[in-house]
C-alpha cells in the first residue's frame, strides 16, 4: 500500500517524507557554485575599477580647465592694464612702448603666464587704442598633457580706451 504526501511510495512503516512548500532558486546547483554566487567581497574592487577611472578624467578635465579660464582671465586684466596705462602716451611710438613694459610687468608678476608665449598688438581706430593679447596654449607647460581637449589653441584678449582729445 502506497500513502504519501508528494505522491512518492512509502512502505508501511516509514514516515511520509515532507513537501516542500518553496522551491529553492539555487536546487540543482553544487555547494561551490552557491559560495561564488553568493560571495559579494569582490564587488566594491570591481565598481572602484570601473568608476575611479572616468572620475579622475573628470577631476583632470576640471582642473585643465579652470587653470585655461585663470589663465584667460589673467590675460583679460592684463589687457585692461595695458590699455589704460597707454593712455599716457603722446603719440603712437610712445603707447607702445608704455603697453610692452606693462604686459611684461604685468605678466611676470601673475604667475600664470609664460611671458615668452604672449603675442601683443595694438591698433589706433580714430579716437579709440586698442591692445589685443594672444597667448599660445599649445606650447605652454601647463596645458601640454590635458586629458581633456582645451577651447582652442590660442586664448585671445582685447581692451579698447577712448584717447583723450587732443
Amino acid at each position: 500500500m502506497t500513502t504519501g504526501i508528494t505522491g512518492q511510495g512509502s512502505t508501511k512503516g516509514q514516515a511520509a517524507p515532507t513537501a516542500r512548500t518553496t522551491k529553492s532558486p539555487l536546487r540543482g546547483r553544487s555547494a561551490g557554485n552557491v559560495r561564488i554566487a553568493s560571495d559579494t567581497r569582490g564587488a566594491v574592487l570591481v565598481e572602484a575599477a570601473l568608476a575611479l577611472p572616468v572620475l579622475i578624467t573628470l577631476l583632470l578635465g576640471v582642473i585643465t580647465y579652470a587653470g585655461w579660464f585663470m589663465a584667460a582671465h589673467t590675460l583679460q586684466q592684463v589687457a585692461n592694464e595695458a590699455a589704460r596705462a597707454s593712455v599716457e602716451g603722446l603719440d603712437a611710438l610712445e603707447r607702445r612702448q608704455i603697453v610692452d613694459a606693462t604686459v611684461a610687468d604685468s605678466v611676470l608678476h601673475a604667475g600664470t603666464l609664460d611671458p615668452d608665449l604672449v603675442t601683443v598688438r595694438t591698433g589706433i581706430d580714430g579716437q579709440y587704442f586698442r591692445v589685443t593679447l594672444s597667448y599660445d596654449v599649445t606650447r605652454s607647460g601647463m596645458f601640454q598633457n590635458s586629458l581633456v581637449p582645451l577651447p582652442g589653441p590660442t586664448i585671445d584678449r582685447e581692451a579698447t580706451v577712448q584717447l583723450p582729445a587732443m
